[in-house]
């Protein structure tokens, strides 16, 4: 931990010296005075916040190290935020997949999520939303090309309490989660066991 000990000795107050900067007598009273003395007044600002950082990460460093990954995870978090494109292509992925399945032995529940899925792209009512490091894929009422003033209203869209039921996916770290989970064993017909089962007793 003795990197953050030599930030903490580098940047100390008395090492970071203020710049005097006196403008000339004939722009004293104008803007141009007070344009200059915003951002003199903004970089003593950020500069007494990089020499607190410093102080505070090398008195603790652990504490600092925890907080730095936590940001660093966040930002990949952000980098790897899916978008509606990459929704949209999954699922044209996993459509495909299931095509190569024969009918016998396709999973119902996954060909039945498939289905729901394509048949609200059909209807316009496919919609995201990204809270920076997650998105959320849910359904709306109300076609966007829709002329109807209950799509357009504010006050009729979809209510806070009753919003996790409209969600249908969840984007996290380049993955659509739900719709991953409902292809897990799509080529796998529970059906079909039971049926076999019923004719072998």
């Amino acid at each position: 931990m003795t990197w953050f000990g030599d930030i903490g000795r580098r940047f100390t107050l008395k090492s970071v010296s203020t710049t005097q900067f006196k403008l000339p007598q004939r722009f004293r009273g104008t803007i141009i005075e007070k344009w200059a003395n915003y951002w003199k007044n903004l970089c003593i600002d950020y500069k007494e916040v990089v020499v607190e950082t410093a102080q505070n990460a090398r008195e603790k460093p652990v504490k600092a190290v925890l907080i730095l990954s936590g940001f660093g995870f966040m930002g990949y978090c952000a980098h790897s935020n899916p978008d509606a494109r990459s929704f949209r292509d999954k699922l044209l992925y996993c459509t495909n997949q299931m095509i190569m399945v024969g009918e016998q032995i396709r999973n119902p529940s996954s060909v039945s999520h498939l289905i729901f899925l394509e048949n609200c792209y059909n209807k316009g009512v496919i919609r995201r939303l990204s809270l920076g490091v997650v998105s959320f894929m849910w359904i709306s009422d109300y076609d966007e090309a829709s002329g109807l003033y209950q799509a357009h209203c504010d006050y009729l869209g979809p209510k806070y309490l009753t919003f996790h039921q409209r969600i249908v996916d969840v984007g996290f770290l380049w993955r659509w989660w739900l719709l991953q989970k409902a292809m897990t064993d799509y080529d796998i017909n529970p059906l079909e066991f039971e049926n076999s089962d019923q004719t072998s007793s």
